[in-house]
């Protein structure tokens, strides 16, 4: 089932691939969220990911499948092919092609993992880690405020199905549990199992902001970078249709190195995280 063509989200900025990486970190931490058109191993991450998930859920219509699965039936298969995603070694390498052609050559990029996000539209399919993410910005748990965002969908969107975000928000401190979470803590929670009530995926928001987040339209083929200093949540809908997408993170090591980053409103980390990521080739180490 194909939707209709949106038209991208106002205030996103088309960037030509092959910048040079210091002009886009500048203009990624000064707040703008920024959007690369029809990228050819983005296309090829795209089929390659639909691929995967045509082959786990037995279906040309993996959006569709939650509505003949039982739910635990559509965890496992969800859970899976998250894990084959992000184990999958064309997905890597179309991921590293995408970003040598947006400027940041691998060889000087911190990697995250690339991660499947898979959000059913149905309540009963309740898994920490299958769910809309309440407002929050990923430097609050990273603690990194170089790192950059990167978000494509893999099927068409629609406002009441995507990613939130809050671009007024920037540079407006906003309360949040920052200061106490603790990635040790999460880990000995063995939240990874667990349910909602358990400890926290990640440093959230206290009170949701009082505007309405900005629905990210874009379509597949096109990704979106943004600073991980921006506030940003999911949402979803009863529509019967599941929203799939790729994410993941990079730090560019001369931004590292020199200190750039986003302004720190109200992050209140501890700790940088490093251990996520995978250094560059000519780094070895961590910082």
């Amino acid at each position: 089932m194909k939707g209709p063509r949106l038209d991208t989200t106002p205030g996103f900025e088309h960037w030509r691939p092959g910048t040079r990486p210091e002009v886009l970190s500048e203009a990624l931490f000064e707040g703008a969220p920024v959007l690369f058109d029809a990228l050819p191993p983005v296309r090829q991450l795209i089929a390659r990911a639909r691929s995967i998930l045509e082959q786990v859920f037995e279906t040309d219509d993996p959006e569709g499948a939650e509505t003949t699965l039982s739910a635990p039936r559509f965890r496992r298969m969800a859970m899976q092919a998250r894990k084959i995603v992000a184990d999958d070694g064309d997905v890597a390498r179309h991921w590293a092609d995408t970003l040598a052609l947006i400027g940041y050559a691998p060889a000087a990029t911190w990697f995250d993992r690339i991660r499947l996000r898979v959000v059913p539209s149905r309540a009963d399919i309740d898994h920490p880690r299958l769910q809309t993410l309440p407002p929050h910005r990923d430097t609050w748990g990273s603690g990194i405020m170089a790192q950059v965002n990167w978000w494509l969908p893999l099927y068409p969107l629609s406002a009441s199905r995507t990613m939130l975000l809050w671009p007024r928000a920037y540079r407006r401190a906003i309360a949040n549990d920052s200061s106490n979470w603790s990635f040790e803590a999460f880990k000995s929670a063995g939240r990874h199992s667990a349910g909602r009530d358990s400890y926290p995926l990640f440093p959230t928001a206290r009170t949701a902001p009082a505007e309405r987040g900005l629905p990210v339209l874009i379509e597949p083929g096109q990704i979106l970078g943004f600073s991980a200093a921006h506030l940003h949540a999911g949402t979803s809908d009863a529509s019967g249709r599941t929203r799939f997408s790729v994410d993941s993170r990079t730090v560019w090591d001369p931004d590292r190195r020199a200190g750039h980053g986003a302004p720190n409103m109200d992050c209140g980390a501890r700790t940088e995280m490093w251990q996520w990521y995978r250094p560059p080739v000519e780094t070895e180490g961590s910082p």
